[in-house]
């Protein structure tokens, strides 16, 4: 018997048998405060404002990190080829000496870019944005701690690393008042009445039927126009006008976006208001 239960002891502290046993304790209890971490970063998320659920989700990754590293490092230092590398990294001096190392690579980095990305929150999970330099826009749905995942409008997940994230120019289309704004061109002649064409768009805009009235009631009261319709440029052929519509989700915005263009192109047709296009005019010279 205790042959069998000292089998590996040249290898495994105490035997191969209590090895497994105590490997076997270690991770289960992990697994457990794994659990109990996630059960109150649920509770957290739900008691707190949609502000600081992203920092909330953050920390709790890195505290389950740890938690399972040490737990690594545990096991690993009953096997005595590796005892000594599982002792030396839990001692305070050790640790300084791999934070040091680990400081120059790039997935500390990553770490150290996605602690600021939750502190300071440019964008927050759920948002839209938009990463110009890589032509990438997309909902944020996740922060890890090494990389930002974003899902695009096509269903894919696109993972960015932490660090580029933290450099890069971000475009967070979320608007004050948690609504997301999809931006409308369309373009006129010069000989149209432009408190018409307005008119028109408004009266298009208005009667569909996922319109969002953006205006505060400060902003209705102050005669403030549901649909505030610009002129932004006068073009070769004609004059551009441009106007904002708003939704509840991206996935909304893009739809609405072309339900509105197609409203607005009826309404024109229905009221003579003509979108030009360029017209070249060639002479035939005999």
């Amino acid at each position: 018997m205790e042959q069998f239960l000292g089998f590996g002891e040249n290898i495994f502290e105490d035997g191969l048998i209590f090895f497994a046993v105590r490997s076997l304790l270690i991770w289960i209890v992990s697994e457990i405060v794994v659990k109990m971490i996630r059960r109150s970063m649920k509770r957290e998320e739900t008691a707190r404002s949609e502000s600081t659920r992203t920092p909330v989700k953050f920390f709790g990754n890195v505290i389950i990190t740890v938690v399972r590293s040490i737990a690594t490092f545990l096991i690993l230092s009953s096997i005595k080829p590796l005892s000594t590398v599982g002792r030396a990294v839990l001692g305070a001096t050790s640790v300084i000496a791999v934070i040091v190392g680990l400081a120059a690579q790039e997935a500390f980095g990553n770490l150290i870019a996605g602690f600021f990305l939750a502190m300071y929150q440019p964008f927050r999970l759920g948002d839209l944005v938009k990463l110009s330099e890589k032509d990438l826009t997309g909902t944020v749905e996740e922060l890890s701690l090494r990389h930002t995942v974003i899902r695009t409008f096509d269903g894919t997940r696109v993972v960015i690393p932490n660090s580029q994230m933290n450099s890069a120019i971000v475009e967070n289309k979320r608007t004050e008042n948690n609504l997301f704004s999809r931006q409308i061109i369309v373009s006129v002649a010069y000989d149209t009445d432009i408190d018409h064409a307005r008119k028109v768009i408004t009266d298009c805009v208005t009667g569909l039927k996922n319109y969002i009235d953006p205006r505060t009631e400060a902003e209705r009261k102050n005669g403030q126009p549901p649909v505030n319709v610009v002129v932004t440029d006068f073009l070769d052929s004609g004059i551009e006008l441009r106007f904002r519509v708003y939704t509840r989700t991206a996935a909304e915005a893009y739809e609405f976006g072309g339900q509105v263009r197609e409203a607005v192109l009826k309404g024109f047709r229905e009221n003579g208001i003509q979108i030009p296009y360029p017209v070249r005019t060639i002479e035939m010279i005999k």
